[in-house]
């Protein structure tokens, strides 16, 4: 993550107390100020904004690093048996180090572009093709 943009989140958590205090009184004085809720609102706006893209760059790195065909081998199954293949589609759920597949099962990333076809070598799962072919 950029530092400024962690300097932004450090920065908003250091003066959300103060915004509270001050919105909260102004609610129960019923005096309203614009430019306060205005400055808050365009603070979120803008930190929001720039963690959505700081997002969609990360999740890019991550898609690149992934088989374009999406088969990606289940997670946890015996060391020394023939791993399943599971698909995990064009954009896949991440959940920590494990993507889930179209199936539910959870998925190691570990193999990239797979240039070996490793992932090709894996018994595909029925229920990832059924669904995909629908």
């Amino acid at each position: 993550m950029d530092h400024r943009l962690l300097d932004r989140i450090r920065d908003l958590h250091g003066s959300l107390g103060a915004d509270l205090s001050c919105i909260t009184r102004m609610v129960e004085d019923g005096t309203p100020r614009a430019d306060l809720l205005r400055d808050l609102g365009e603070r979120l706006t803008d930190l929001g904004t720039a963690l959505l893209r700081h997002s969609d760059d990360v999740n890019a790195d991550v898609l690149a690093k992934l088989p374009g065909e999406g088969w990606l081998p289940e997670a946890g199954v015996r060391h020394q048996a023939l791993a399943v293949a599971h698909n995990v589609g064009g954009r896949p759920l991440r959940c920590g180090r494990i993507y889930l597949a179209v199936c539910g099962a959870p998925c190691f990333p570990f193999y990239g572009r797979d240039p070996s076809g490793r992932t090709a070598r894996h018994e595909r799962c029925r229920s990832c093709g059924d669904r995909l072919f629908r």
